[in-house]
């Protein structure tokens, strides 16, 4: 009995991590960027970001049809298609029924949502093209194939716990990478000139938006700002010449504008590379079943469809920009993006031209710096105390003050280093 259970709880999660694996990855082959652990944030709300809410609610839907299966066909079916049957069955629930289903959930798109937006459930999310269905249902077959291949799976306690312990390590490893690869500068300072700033009042805006691999946020314009790269690679193709490549801690300035795109072109080999070793090793488990080596196969799976799930080959990069007021809580323009802070309305602006300054700087332990507003100053990483309008304000990261025209703001930092963001403003000479 504990056999078969070790032997269930191994085979069902090797079978969620290969499918979700899977997924984040297939952009890298063409396929649209699906986003259904977002899907379900939008659903508990039309302005709500990608969280962790989502990614639950995901994994439990998945750990419910892994249970389905082992519950009502494993024991109840010997043809060797009855998962692949059963997976296709589930590809087409998802798809026909819940999806839309997900999507009357969601209510009305928030103002300013894309028609191709992969937070916006629909059925089997043809908004994004018949590509969409098709990556589903590759995802589903791979699922399929653990499952096939699990039925003769022999598990030991022991084996059970050391692949257990190696998907963790994998796992944390893959969360910990972006975090360990960022990079900044030593006092980074990147310029660029406004001809007007948008009419009415404006804030700061500083967004995350991370891509998997393949993904690309097709040709548009937007204000002007900045494009700062943290982790992987950021790509952007610019009408007139070549394409632009910020690697961690570059930033470049796009002028009002500015037709561009944004993709994350870089870490495409490797994901695919990935994902034919998730192809792959389904195929050759399938083969192998009932053998010795399947455990390991199975083990080696896990950890790949693991590390994939979570994606290290993701960019993360920042825009910054100064955005009219309208523009507060507006929709994210990708499934994965947040918004790491908005400023409020700025103060002391007269009509004309601006120099809009960007400063990304590390601070060590017990260095402080000063900033003169109108602006903003931004904790990316780390905890600072920043002293604003006779007001010191204890910061962690993710979080910002707004700097009044004509303030001026101090950051220091204590135990610890912190890397901030600060957005100046400054009329053009």
């Amino acid at each position: 009995m504990v056999s078969l259970a070790m032997r269930r709880v191994l085979v069902g999660l090797t079978a969620v991590a290969v499918a979700l694996g899977w997924l984040q990855l297939a952009p890298a082959f063409g396929f649209p960027a699906t986003a259904p652990a977002a899907m379900l944030d939008r659903m508990l709300g039309a302005h709500r970001e990608a969280g962790s809410a989502g990614w639950a609610l995901l994994l439990l839907g998945e750990f419910a049809l892994v249970a389905g299966y082992f519950l009502f066909v494993e024991g109840r079916t010997h043809w060797a298609a009855a998962p692949f049957a059963y997976a296709v069955g589930a590809w087409v629930l998802s798809g026909a029924v819940l999806m839309p289903l997900i999507g009357l959930l969601q209510g009305a798109p928030p103002a300013g949502d894309a028609a191709n937006d992969p937070m916006r459930a629909n059925f089997f999310m043809l908004n994004l093209g018949l590509g969409a269905a098709a990556e589903a249902l590759i995802g589903w077959l791979l699922f399929g194939a653990v499952l096939a291949a699990g039925r003769t799976l022999e598990v030991r306690p022991r084996a059970f716990l050391l692949a257990v312990g190696a998907v963790a390590l994998a796992g944390a490893i893959a969360f910990s990478v972006p975090a360990l690869a960022a990079r900044a500068g030593p006092g980074r300072v990147v310029e660029g000139s406004l001809a007007a700033l948008p009419a009415g009042p404006v804030f700061i805006s500083v967004l995350e938006l991370p891509q998997p691999p393949g993904a690309v946020l097709g040709p548009h314009t937007h204000v002007a700002g900045f494009v700062l790269d943290l982790y992987g690679t950021a790509t952007m193709v610019i009408p007139g010449r070549s394409a632009v490549n910020l690697g961690p801690g570059d930033a470049f300035f796009l002028a009002q504008l500015q037709p561009h795109d944004h993709g994350n072109s870089a870490a495409v080999p490797v994901a695919i590379a990935l994902a034919l070793i998730l192809v792959g090793l389904s195929a050759l488990l399938v083969v192998r079943r009932g053998r010795p080596s399947a455990f390991v196969l199975t083990a080696a799976l896990l950890v790949a469809g693991a590390v994939a799930t979570v994606d290290p080959l993701m960019n993360h990069w920042y825009f910054i920009g100064v955005r009219p007021a309208s523009a507060h809580g507006a929709v994210m323009p990708v499934p994965a993006g947040h918004r790491t802070y908005e400023s409020q309305n700025l103060t002391g602006l007269k009509p004309g031209a601006y120099v809009e300054r960007l400063t990304d700087r590390t601070l060590s332990s017990g260095e402080s710096a000063r900033f003169t507003g109108p602006g903003a100053i931004v904790v990316l990483v780390g905890q600072a105390s920043v002293t604003n309008g006779g007001r010191t304000s204890d910061l962690s990261a993710q979080a910002g003050v707004t700097i009044a025209g004509g303030e001026e703001a101090s950051v220091r930092v204590g135990s610890g280093g912190a890397r901030v963001l600060v957005v100046e403003l400054r009329p053009s000479t």
